[in-house]
């Protein structure tokens, strides 16, 4: 055996020995059933070799595996063509980094046209988390609460605009000032009440009593006196009032009925431009539920631009929650310009409220106890663990520059993704056997070099696409079928050209190296236009079409190894000796 041989030889076995250890953890995960799956992920030790096996198998696309596809849209309105390109690559890039902190294995996120952003995530069938990862603005401001004379001022301008401009009804004795009017249209409490509501405020369960309910539209069908009240004061009766209950971040209440109405009010308020210099109303995150089945959000007056916002931010963590353990926080950390104006606002308003907001909703309002100079927070309510830590992966991965609307979304379920693979696999196998058959009837024993080539091409195109952590769809299963009949083509083509030299009378070691000296150029030719189409198909497509691509690349690059190579080496083993005379092609 000469030199070349057997380098050519120990290179066709070490590509064939790498290709089948790369495909073991393949192979070893396609024989787990899903039982055996499940049960090794309640076991710590069993879970990390599953991830590890997972990680290094075959990654399966949305098609196959099931998953998520969302189309974005973000909102351009008033932004010139420069601003919405900027705003659509920030988008892109901010739900990037969300999806990579989600730990989806990988995501497909690019954009298409001028606004929009599709988004695939294999293997996530939670439909509502993954709305609320991606699409969530995410911004976080610290803002002060108003006082309380301000809250009388500001829900007093609101109702004289709202009356005027004539858009709704409203309520109350004009000549009680708005402390008393609020609580006695919200139902003609009593100050007894009042009190009572106040003191209930000692259990831990119920910290705020029963209040007096405000009205609604249908307390204004039962009677004149009531219809009369929302016609005057439209805006302060459907809130309740409660001084006495400032300490629990904000004295204005609204009940959960009467929620949409009011946000409705607020922003008619604001078109009006009736709401004080410097304010704004925002709601509550959480609703209270209160004796009697009162359920309340608060509504807090803040100042209407923040004394810090999230773009500070440089980490976020959970924590379990010491004073309510079976809850989460956030704990959160800035950096030092944001520490410096944290301390800043925290020292200068000493006793005042800082409310948290997050999207334009209050998660909490503490009570500005002292000076906060290092810089760091805790964002308090009643998270699950999984709510904590969306939290936090919302606010490290930064706020979106725009809103964002999900347009489409399909969930693709994994039965379905298992059918696909058994439809692809089969259609393959059936190909793979009639290309087989057809193959050693016509060429005999040159045929059966030609199928070990084929399925050595096959095993070195998947090798590949595990150990590069490549993407295996639907369409990159075409294209394996694809590549099936060009691997063949090549053969056919070398098979054809020793024929041609055996019958001009050529000794079979002879015949061997002419056919393969003549075919080369040409299979080369074929296969690199080829591949040159694919190239094209990998820098501009998306998708589909890159899954396609994907494969038919490697593909066509296995089929010039396997076909000019090993047959090469395979070949020339058996006719090396000189008194070997027959080949069967």
């Amino acid at each position: 055996m000469n030199r070349s041989l057997r380098i050519r030889g120990v290179l066709v076995v070490v590509v064939l020995l790498l290709s089948v250890w790369g495909l073991l953890p393949t192979i070893r995960l396609a024989l787990m059933s899903a039982e055996d799956k499940e049960v090794a992920r309640s076991d710590p030790e069993r879970a990390e070799q599953l991830a590890n096996l997972e990680e290094k198998a075959i990654r399966q696309g949305l098609d196959l595996q099931g998953g998520m596809y969302l189309v974005l849209e973000i909102d351009t309105t008033g932004m010139t063509a420069d601003q919405a390109r900027d705003a659509l690559q920030r988008v892109r890039e901010i739900v990037g980094n969300r999806v990579d902190q989600f730990g989806v294995s990988e995501p497909v996120i690019q954009t298409q046209g001028t606004s929009r952003i599709v988004v695939q995530l294999p293997g996530l069938l939670d439909a509502e988390r993954a709305k609320r990862l991606i699409g969530q603005t995410a911004q976080l401001e610290f803002r002060l609460v108003r006082p309380l004379e301000e809250y009388e001022n500001a829900v007093t301008k609101v109702d004289e605009a709202l009356r005027k401009a004539g858009l709704i009804e409203g309520v109350a004795d004009p000549t009680e000032d708005f402390a008393d009017a609020a609580v006695d249209t919200a139902g003609d409490a009593s100050a007894d009440e009042a009190e009572a509501a106040v003191a209930a405020a000692d259990t831990a369960e119920n910290p705020f009593g029963e209040l007096p309910s405000a009205l609604d539209e249908d307390d204004a069908l039962a009677g004149e006196p009531a219809a009369e009240m929302l016609r005057e004061y439209p805006f302060s009766s459907r809130v309740i009032y409660q001084p006495q209950l400032q300490n629990y971040g904000t004295p204005l209440w609204v009940e959960e009925r009467n929620v949409a109405r009011v946000r409705r009010l607020v922003d008619e308020a604001v078109e009006l431009r009736a709401m004080p210099r410097g304010t704004e109303f925002q709601f509550g995150m959480e609703t209270v539920t209160l004796q009697g089945d009162q359920r309340l959000r608060p509504l807090y007056l803040v100042s209407d631009s923040p004394s810090l916002t999230g773009d500070r931010l440089t980490d976020a963590r959970t924590s379990p929650d010491p004073n309510y353990p079976a809850n989460w926080q956030v704990e959160f950390s800035l950096d030092r310009k944001g520490g410096r104006q944290f301390a800043k606002v925290t020292g200068d308003n000493v006793g005042r409220k800082l409310a948290i907001s997050l999207d334009g909703q209050v998660n909490s309002a503490p009570t500005i106890q002292g000076k906060i100079p290092t810089g760091s927070g805790t964002i308090t309510g009643r998270f699950t663990n999984a709510e904590a830590s969306d939290l936090a992966l919302l606010l490290r991965a930064g706020a979106l520059p725009t809103d964002v609307h999900i347009e489409e979304e399909r969930t693709v379920g994994p039965s379905l993704g298992r059918d696909s693979i058994r439809q692809g696999v089969t259609a393959a196998l059936f190909g793979l056997a009639i290309v087989v058959l057809f193959i050693i009837v016509y060429y005999g024993g040159a045929g059966v070099v030609t199928v070990v080539a084929l399925v050595t091409n096959i095993i070195i195109l998947l090798a590949i696409l595990a150990q590069f952590s490549l993407v295996l769809t639907l369409p990159g299963i075409a294209g394996i079928i694809l590549t099936i009949g060009m691997a063949v083509d090549a053969n056919v083509l070398v098979n054809e050209r020793i024929r041609e030299e055996l019958r001009k009378s050529k000794t079979v070691r002879a015949a061997v190296e002419s056919g393969y000296a003549n075919a080369s150029r040409t299979i080369i030719d074929a296969n690199v236009t080829t591949l040159i189409a694919a190239g094209i198909l990998l820098w501009f497509g998306t998708g589909p079409i890159l899954g396609f691509a994907v494969t038919l690349t490697i593909g066509i690059l296995a089929s010039l190894f396997t076909a000019l190579v090993q047959s090469r080496v395979i070949m020339e083993i058996m006719t090396r000796k000189k008194g070997h005379q027959r080949i069967n092609v």
